[in-house]
């Protein structure tokens, strides 16, 4: 055969002969053999049979048949198929085999090319599970792979023929056509669309399908192309995800808190409403992907970015901290914080989740509590201390008429011992002594009739000042001899009040002997008075008479102050009490205050007695009430 090839290509080719089938079978075609020339002029069963297995073997070499005439190949139809390319023996040109051979080779590859194309194609198409369909201009059915003819539990030749109209309802059928025909008229494919497929069972699938339009050779359409995957499970997830988010929003921005979340960085990733409004912005858009720095000043960021920081570093939440801010308005806001670390689901902590609820009201209520109890305290403390008054009051009158009489006595006595005793004078200085001990007791018991059952008051309008004034000069020896020096600040047009002159003067003369004895060295007496508006009641003032005044009501005051020793702390809640007092032993008999008190409440006024603020010394404050007619 070799003189038949071209001469260029006689060092191309070798030639093997192979005399029967079994012979052949024993070659390896891969890499020995690109063509193969069967003789067929003789032995047609041994020819069919090589044929066929040649065929079957889908060998990559070509087959060339060497034959007498176009006659002889008719007896081979039913396998010329597998036939790449004949010669007539008596024919063959010189040279022309190369050529045969060259074509032959070319059509057996490219054959091989295209079978591996289907064969890849088939596989594809018959073990996807998604469903492949492909369709003709008028959305008939053309080809379907099993995993679609699976869905409907039917052949793929039964489905072939039919439309979207005989396998779903009508619901996804119209909308699966209209796409399809706007697909064939406008070559625009549909990408990734989420379709409902419903079913004439009433049951339903989610599926996501791409259609592309299906051309010829010519680029004409001649058709679609779809591919649709079930994503029925991934859409129910979806939907309950967009449930699960939609309640959580709900939750988010109708609870009465601030809520956030944060990510390592500190940067916002979630925000409600509340906390929107809070760092001042309109909508979570402003909040997401910033930080606390580009919402408040640095030092109050620096604060919270290290509580953040250690949270995260050691996975410990911060419960229910207490913080303030104070607002543009110089009001205050209270908050109770809580932040705990977000964990992911490998364990580790990738941010921060906090709450912070607005408790200002809660404080309030809180410090109106506290005021409450406070109020309730110190009206228990007076309602005792004025029954403990008054009980001291029943028993000192008591005392005094007991002891009043038989007083008496011993003073008549005395006086008369006194006018018929002249010597010897130690028996005189015994019958003074005596006098002088029955006078202080007289004192005693006039001041205890004073205190514990006061005479009917005569209220008149009066001036102040001019009591103040005839007090003072009434003591002005004794002042002198004490060497205090007295300043007064009395105001001109000081309103009239109702007072018993002669109970207040007594009431101004136990003040300024008060005030003389804690200067024993010396020193200023400082009186004042003045008109203002109530603003605040005494700490020694009974819950009935702080009643008495009101916040804005128009008062008279009156200060005496001193520039003595001061009251200790110890004695401030004892000034008052009857037989209190601080002075030596026969000085005083701790009556003088507790009278002074009584005189002031039973005109509905107030006393109190505390340390100066402006220097040593202390400071008595007494508060009339105006009369709504008095003027100056």
């Amino acid at each position: 055969m070799s003189q038949h090839l071209d001469p260029q290509d006689r060092g191309k080719y070798d030639f093997k002969c192979v005399r029967s089938l079994e012979e052949l079978k024993a070659i390896n075609f891969d890499h020995s053999c690109c063509a193969i020339l069967l003789d067929i002029r003789s032995g047609h069963a041994e020819a069919m049979q090589s044929i066929s297995w040649i065929g079957e073997f889908q060998s990559p070499a070509a087959l060339i048949c060497l034959c007498h005439s176009h006659e002889q190949l008719q007896h081979y139809k039913s396998v010329i198929h597998l036939i790449d390319d004949y010669i007539l023996a008596h024919t063959l040109p010189q040279g022309e085999l190369s050529a045969r051979i060259s074509h032959a080779t070319r059509k057996r590859l490219k054959e091989q090319e295209l079978l591996h194309e289907q064969n890849l194609l088939r596989s594809l198409l018959e073990n996807i599970p998604d469903a492949i369909y492909f369709k003709d201009r008028d959305s008939r059915f053309t080809k379907v792979n099993q995993a679609m003819a699976r869905k409907f539990g039917k052949g793929e030749a039964s489905i072939v023929g039919k439309s979207d109209f005989d396998l779903f309802t009508e619901e996804h059928a119209r909308q699966a056509y209209e796409d399809e025909q706007r697909i064939v008229e406008t070559g625009e494919p549909i990408v990734g669309k989420i379709e409902k497929e419903t079913f004439e069972d009433r049951s339903t699938k989610w599926v996501n399908t791409t259609k592309v339009p299906l051309r010829d050779r010519g680029g004409k359409i001649i058709g679609t192309m779809g591919i649709s995957r079930d994503v029925s499970d991934l859409k129910h997830a979806q939907d309950n995800l967009t449930e699960e988010h939609r309640l959580l929003s709900t939750i988010l921005n109708n609870v009465p808190d601030r809520i956030f979340v944060k990510n390592r960085e500190g940067r916002y990733i979630a925000s409600n409403h509340l906390h929107v409004q809070f760092l001042g912005v309109s909508d979570e858009e402003q909040v997401l992907g910033t930080t606390l720095y580009d919402h408040t000043p640095v030092e109050h960021a620096n604060k919270y970015a290290q509580e953040d920081m250690e949270i995260i570093r050691t996975g410990k939440g911060l419960i229910n901290s207490e913080e303030h801010r104070e607002n543009s308005d110089g009001s205050v806001t209270w908050f109770l914080t809580s932040k705990v670390p977000l964990i992911d689901e490998t364990g580790h902590c990738v941010g921060i989740v906090g709450i912070s609820r607005d408790v200002t009201a809660q404080k309030e209520n809180e410090e109106k509590l506290r005021n409450a109890i406070d109020v309730l305290k110190e009206t228990q403390l007076q309602l005792i201390e004025a029954e403990k008054l008054k009980t001291v009051g029943r028993l000192a009158a008591g005392v005094a008429h007991e002891v009043k009489n038989p007083l008496n006595v011993v003073s008549l006595a005395a006086e008369y011992l006194r006018s018929k005793v002249t010597e010897p004078q130690e028996l005189v200085d015994i019958i003074q002594d005596m006098q002088h001990a029955v006078e202080k007791a007289n004192r005693v018991i006039f001041q205890l009739l004073d205190y514990s059952s006061p005479h009917e008051l005569t209220a008149d309008p009066n001036d102040l000042n001019s009591i103040i004034q005839e007090a003072l000069a009434m003591l002005r020896h004794n002042f002198n001899e004490a060497h205090i020096e007295i300043k007064t600040d009395l105001a001109p047009d000081l309103p009239l009040v109702a007072v018993d002159t002669q109970k207040m003067d007594q009431v101004f003369i136990n003040l300024f002997l008060n005030a003389m004895g804690a200067m024993e060295k010396g020193g200023t007496l400082n009186v004042r008075t003045h008109t203002q508006r109530m603003k605040r009641t005494g700490a020694n003032v009974s819950g009935e008479l702080t009643e008495l005044f009101r916040i804005g009501d128009r008062i008279v005051t009156v200060e005496i102050c001193d520039t003595g020793h001061g009251i200790t702390e110890k004695n401030a809640d004892k000034l008052f009490d009857p037989f209190f007092s601080t002075k030596s032993t026969g000085k005083g008999t701790g009556l003088g205050l507790t009278v002074t008190r009584s005189i002031v409440e039973m005109h509905r006024g107030i006393i109190t007695i505390e340390n100066r603020t402006d220097g040593p010394g202390a400071c008595a404050t007494l508060h009339f009430p105006v009369p709504p007619d008095s003027h100056a």
